[in-house]
Order: structure tokens, then C-alpha cells, then sequence
């Protein structure tokens, strides 16, 4: 047993049973294992769910990398029209990764921006495919993507220089009026820059789109967030609505019984003067009988 076979084990756990899991790994390995076992850091909430979709879908996991292979294609062979395909075909499939994702908008966002940097950066990739993230990963676009203190365990050569094989047919390259054009990198949003635009500047504006679709992301989820506050709170009002409705007719039950309570409790108060004089005629007929 060494600590990368420990921790493909470890990072496969439910967040909450981490530590103990640790704990346990530790306890039955050699004095030097069991020092870097508990030097593993528990996984954030995002990294553990990337890590968790990745061991649960491997296939989409694939699917969803290989468009790195076909993006830098793309961009190579400067086709837009390729450039447009692959970034729906992303887009589809991060959509249905996240499907499924029980989490908040924030960890949802942070997944949605780790695998965004794995479909983009290779180093990304292998980072996400081993399935021991510690934290969430982003991309810029511009740099690599540093994964030495976000993976349990560092990756080895093989695993960052590996390519994702291709899950559909390759993207060919267009030799048409397209290519002569200049198109963004993998990073940016697959639209060319401005007329006399300068790197740096091109690099700025990139930012600024990436920077208004995360709000824009923020600002959806935040929406949706609201929508199931007001489902919920629309439930609760109809439950307490019935409620009172129940209670409305136990009250008007309540009020009619308590009518016939005071018309049977008056004419039992007219009748206590006749039975009064009825005791007062029966304790004189006794005494006339006594010879009192």
C-alpha cells in the first residue's frame, strides 16, 4: 500500500466521513505513510463533488475533457464555425454535469469553474481525472493552470503530458476565407478580437467577458435560488390557508354548540324557582306528616 493508493480511496469518501476515514487509513499503515496519510487535507465542498462526479461519470467526465483535444484544434486551425460547435457542445455538457449537483449556487459555481480549467488546460485535466482534488480550479485563459497545491497528490509526468482521447469525431480544419481571420485562444469566448486590439487589451476584455458571465451565472442562480424560496413559501401559505380554513369551520361548529349550550343552560335556570317551590311543598307536607 503506498499514499497515492490511499488517497484514490480516500478522496472516493463522503466529505463528512473524511476525517474518520483518514483516521482509519492511518491507523493501520507504517510510521512514515501514516505521517503523509494524515497530511492529506480534507477535500472543499466543490472539490469533493468534482471528485465525486468523476468516479460516478467517468464517461462524461471523458466526453466533457476530450473537447479540450478539439478546442485547441480549433483554435489552431482558426475555424469559427468548429470553435462555435465545440463551445455549445461544452456548454451542453457542463449543463448536464451539474444537473444532478445537490449543492449551493457557490459550490455549483466552483465546479462549473473547474471543469470550464479542465476542458481548457491540460494540466487541468489531469488534475480533475485523478479524482483527488483538494480545491477548485480556474483558468484565466491566459496562464497554465498551477495544480501543484490543488491535487493530494502530486501528479506524475505521464498523467500531465497524457492527452484526452476524442469522444466524437475531430473537428476538421477549414482552409476557406475563415482561417485567414484571427481568432481568440482556448480560453477566450471563441469570438475575434476588435480591429487594431492589442494583446494585453484582448487579454482585458477577456477577463471582462469572463467576469460578467460568472455575475451573470451568480445572478441565475441567485434567481432560481429565489424562485424555490417563493415555491416553498406559496406551499406554506396554502398549507396555513387550509388550516385556517379548518379552523374556520371548527369555530363556527364550536360557536353553534356553544348557542345550544346557553339556550339549555337558560331554560334550566327558568326552572330551578318551580323546582325550588317544589322542595319547599315536599319539606311542608313532611313536617304535616311528622306532626311537626
Amino acid at each position: 500500500m503506498n499514499l497515492r493508493d490511499v488517497a484514490a480511496d480516500l478522496y472516493g469518501v463522503a466529505p463528512a466521513e473524511f476525517v474518520s476515514a483518514r483516521a482509519a487509513a492511518a491507523s493501520g499503515a507504517d510510521r512514515e505513510l501514516r505521517a503523509d496519510i494524515k497530511a492529506l487535507r480534507k477535500p472543499t465542498a466543490s472539490a469533493a463533488a468534482v471528485n465525486a462526479l468523476t468516479r460516478r461519470d467517468p464517461a462524461l467526465i471523458d466526453r466533457l475533457l476530450a473537447l479540450g483535444d478539439r478546442m485547441r484544434d480549433a483554435f489552431a486551425a482558426r475555424d469559427r464555425d468548429a470553435i462555435r460547435e465545440v463551445t455549445r457542445q461544452r456548454q451542453r455538457l457542463l449543463q448536464t454535469a451539474l444537473r444532478d449537483l445537490d449543492a449551493s449556487p457557490s459550490v455549483a459555481r466552483e465546479v462549473e469553474e473547474t471543469l470550464q480549467a479542465a476542458v481548457i488546460d491540460p494540466a487541468a485535466a489531469a488534475a480533475v481525472r485523478s479524482g483527488m482534488l483538494v480545491r477548485a480550479l480556474e483558468s484565466t485563459g491566459v496562464e497554465s493552470v498551477d495544480v501543484s497545491e490543488a491535487v493530494a497528490v502530486p501528479l506524475d509526468e505521464s498523467e500531465l503530458a497524457a492527452r484526452s482521447l476524442p469522444a466524437v469525431d475531430a473537428v476538421p480544419r477549414r482552409a476557406d476565407s475563415h482561417s485567414a481571420k484571427s481568432e481568440p485562444g482556448p480560453g477566450e469566448s471563441g469570438e475575434p478580437g476588435e480591429p487594431g486590439e492589442s494583446a494585453s487589451d484582448r487579454r482585458e476584455r477577456q477577463r471582462a467577458i469572463r467576469a460578467a458571465e460568472r455575475a451573470l451565472e451568480r445572478a441565475r442562480s441567485e434567481a432560481d435560488a429565489l424562485d424555490d424560496e417563493l415555491d416553498e413559501e406559496v406551499d406554506r401559505r396554502a398549507d396555513l390557508e387550509a388550516e385556517r380554513a379548518d379552523l374556520d369551520r371548527r369555530l363556527q361548529r364550536t360557536e353553534a354548540e356553544l348557542s345550544e349550550s346557553k339556550a339549555a343552560e337558560r331554560q334550566l335556570r327558568k326552572r330551578i324557582p318551580e323546582l325550588q317551590r317544589a322542595v319547599r311543598d315536599a319539606e311542608r307536607a313532611l313536617d304535616e306528616a311528622r306532626g311537626d
